[in-house]
């Protein structure tokens, strides 16, 4: 996964300014649990869109959910109905995502291809620890969006610790999944880029340090 650190501190950047946000204009009912509807609302509100979410009926193989994005700063969101409710969950936050984090050059129409080449990219992120020495614009999109994603529904204050806890057999990455209703899927990639992401984090907490002092 060649993505330059500098283009994932910019996508936490963004996540950090959008969960601020949240933070103040509407304090979570459960601290463990984002509320999709209302990161919908802060990704309308940082970013003056409007966003329409809609579950539809259709069949596919990889396609969970697209973004659609139209004129005067309007959008729509079809999210594939037939999908467990914690996918549900993520894959809304991680189309909302996109709308926060991606540039035109990132935008595709080829969105079966994309998915696919997502799927490969994690498996050769397994095989050779970096995957594709250059992915395309709309390729590494979703690997940034499903960064963010991540990142919103579970926050970096917690893996650390749960990390260990596993190590110690006292937890599960299907129980950690529980508690922040997201696929344990979800959990199993913050875990594997644990250490990338941290350097990402610290890098961000050096920059404000330094506009502070």
């Amino acid at each position: 996964m060649l993505i330059q650190p500098e283009e994932i501190t910019a996508v936490l950047n963004k996540v950090r300014i959008a969960r601020e946000h949240l933070k103040t204009a509407c304090p979570p009912h459960d601290e463990w649990v984002l509320s999709v509807m209302d990161f919908h609302w802060a990704v309308q509100d940082i970013y003056e869109l409007e966003i329409e979410m809609l579950k539809v009926s259709f069949s596919a193989d990889h396609v969970r959910g697209k973004v659609e994005r139209y004129a005067n700063k309007r959008a729509r969101i079809l999210i594939r109905a037939q999908q467990t409710p914690e996918f549900l969950r993520f894959v809304t936050v991680k189309e909302l995502c996109h709308l926060m984090i991606d540039e035109e050059d990132d935008w595709s129409f080829m969105g079966v291809e994309t998915i696919k080449g997502l799927l490969k990219e994690w498996e050769l992120v397994g095989e050779n620890g970096t995957g594709h020495t250059d992915p395309s614009d709309p390729l590494q999109s979703e690997m940034l969006a499903e960064i963010a994603a991540i990142e919103m529904m579970y926050p970096r204050e917690y893996r650390a610790s749960d990390i260990e806890k596993i190590k110690a057999k006292e937890t599960t990455l299907k129980k950690i999944a529980m508690q922040h209703d997201v696929p344990p899927y979800a959990i199993e990639q913050a875990h594997r880029h644990h250490d990338m992401l941290e350097k990402c984090w610290c890098a961000i907490e050096a920059q404000i340090a330094g506009k502070g002092a």
